[in-house]
């Protein structure tokens, strides 16, 4: 299945909805490094559930970002959509996309990632081991800009992997709709990731950065999605810094691999954003464990409340 970004994690790092499948961005980004979030009634990609919507810095003329979506499909899945959060700009393998979450009428959880060709709509109910989900795709797709926004008006394709576990979702046929970014900025990203991991050596700067700060009560949670190489291989990657744990992911188009470091000390936060000069382990199961350091800072754009 075509991977877009995920995720899930994701802010977005935060959604299981995005990381329950392949596709769409393809990563599965845990949610250890970020705040707590209300699980989707079905989620999918890097790292998904229902995440705060994304509130826009103060401007002049956009307001925060926006959406208005129309379903058609069975199982009381036609109808409007409420839309949760909106992620503009975002980096992926396979360029710049957008992604959406909410839920549609009947409850379902429903999520959203575009790009300039392609749109991948993913339905869902609960979570972890009672996760159900479906997955469709189009390419119904105009006026496509990632940092201001896109018009869709397309049929849909399942692509839901044979003997998936479905439950009594319904199926979507068509998408319409249009979404504004508003006001929605990137953040700025100077962080630099050193080591050997699984996929190659690392030793660049990350680049094409989405930086999203996240206050969850008294704790701000800062997540930097980018572009990076692993030798020859281009990744994905998420940088995510919260009170009690820096987080690293990386993702290629078919596999991804973590890593952290525990402990308040692992990283600074401000209101502004974070910074870290901090060696992180993978997680494994079996074997030793690769090592990679990671150093830099990370700069707000585009901030959340919850």
């Amino acid at each position: 299945m075509r991977q877009m970004r995920l995720r899930m994690s994701g802010l977005l790092v935060v959604i299981g909805l995005l990381a329950a499948a392949c596709g769409s961005s393809g990563g599965a980004t845990p949610a250890a490094a970020t705040p707590p979030a209300a699980s989707l009634p079905a989620t999918a990609s890097p790292a998904p559930s229902s995440a705060p919507s994304a509130a826009a810095t103060p401007g002049p003329s956009k307001g925060p970002a926006s959406a208005t979506f129309a379903l058609a499909g069975t199982a009381g899945l036609t109808g409007g959509v409420t839309i949760n959060s909106i992620s503009c700009d975002q980096p992926s393998l396979i360029g710049p996309q957008i992604e959406a979450l909410g839920k549609a009428t009947n409850g379902s959880g429903f999520v959203l990632f575009v790009t300039a060709s392609h749109i991948e709509a993913r339905v869902a109910s609960g979570d972890g081991p009672t996760l159900k989900l479906r997955s469709f795709v189009g390419s119904g797709v105009t006026a496509f800009d990632s940092a201001t926004g896109v018009t869709i008006d397309s049929d849909l394709t399942e692509t839901t992997p044979p003997g998936a576990a479905i439950g009594t979702l319904g199926a979507l046929s068509h998408l319409s709709g249009t979404l504004d970014c508003g006001n929605q900025q990137p953040g700025s990203a100077s962080v630099t990731i050193s080591g050997s991991s699984k996929f190659g050596l690392m030793s660049g700067a990350i680049s094409n950065a989405k930086v999203t700060c996240t206050v969850y009560g008294s704790a701000t949670y800062v997540t930097a999605q980018a572009l990076a190489m692993a030798g020859t291989t281009p990744v994905l990657v998420f940088v995510n810094a919260g009170p009690t744990m820096l987080q690293l992911v990386i993702e290629t188009n078919g596999a991804s691999d973590i890593y952290q470091a525990p402990g308040a000390a692992a990283s600074t936060i401000t209101s502004a954003g974070a910074s870290f000069s901090t060696d992180l382990t993978e997680i494994v199961k079996t074997g030793t464990p690769l090592v990679l350091h990671v150093e830099g800072s990370d700069t707000c754009g585009s901030s959340a409340s919850q």
